[in-house]
């Protein structure tokens, strides 16, 4: 019985899928055009981080939900040279219990809500004081952070470790252009990031382009020994002395 047992066990583990490396994929900017949902049927593991405050920012994280999709809150904060990051931006001169209120406001307003990344935010992830707020506020709802790095001075990583909250970045972009040569090169350094640190996160955009992309894309990663996972799985609590990887390119 016991060999049998065993043997059982040896025939799962040889059908199972041997990953190599896993990748992320954070799809931001959901919310504000009807067609943003179509985004909830692109197969796999994709998250995708919803606008607060926008149109069709709950019915899409509702039909996403159905779908088995996960859901961030992309919020809103303040850039360094733009000035309409959107409704419900938390801006550098809010005190804390300000940013705290404006946050938990956008995160009520969206359900089902598992993590946040910021939506801009290259002049406020750069200030110890605002990403404090954050992350007291993170921490206390047991929600996770990443670090969509529009700036290559950001502390958020360093200050999610200060509070506990589990954390990661964004390694590539995928559409700052949209004409399939430069995504399938961004897709491309995704997957080389992935095969040589073990995995990667990628954050790309709603548009018909990315979503036509990926759509033919996700389902050969399999063959490629590339696991698609939720970016949660990609999280964790960072040592306040560790070293943050620089940016790869900006958005």
């Amino acid at each position: 019985m016991l060999k049998l047992v065993l043997s059982l066990g040896l025939l799962v583990c040889l059908m199972a899928p041997a990953y190599a490396s896993k990748i992320a994929i954070v799809i931001d900017d959901i919310g504000n055009n009807r067609n943003d949902l179509k985004a909830a049927l692109l197969p796999g593991n994709i998250s995708f981080a919803v606008l607060p405050y926008t149109p069709y920012a709950r019915a899409f994280a509702l039909r996403a939900h159905h779908q088995k999709k996960q859901i961030l809150l992309h919020m809103p904060m303040e850039a360094v040279e733009n000035n309409r990051p959107g409704p419900g931006v938390v801006t550098a001169d809010m005190n804390n219990a300000q940013i705290k209120l404006q946050l938990v406001d956008a995160l009520d307003s969206i359900p089902y809500v598992t993590g946040v990344n910021n939506h801009m935010g290259s002049k406020l992830t750069q200030l110890q004081m605002p990403m404090q707020a954050v992350m007291e506020t993170l921490a206390a709802r047991k929600l996770f952070f990443i670090d969509s790095r529009t700036s290559e001075f950001s502390v958020a990583e360093k200050m999610a470790g200060e509070f506990g909250v589990r954390t990661s970045h964004r390694h590539v972009f995928l559409d700052n252009q949209v004409d399939e040569p430069y995504l399938r090169q961004q897709f491309e350094q995704l997957l080389s990031i992935a095969k040589h640190q073990g995995q990667a996160i990628a954050i790309g955009h709603p548009y018909p382009e990315t979503l036509s992309f990926l759509q033919k894309q996700l389902p050969l990663l399999k063959e490629q020994g590339i696991e698609l996972v939720f970016v949660s799985e990609l999280t964790t609590v960072v040592n306040r002395n560790e070293y943050l990887l620089p940016v790869t390119s900006a958005k």
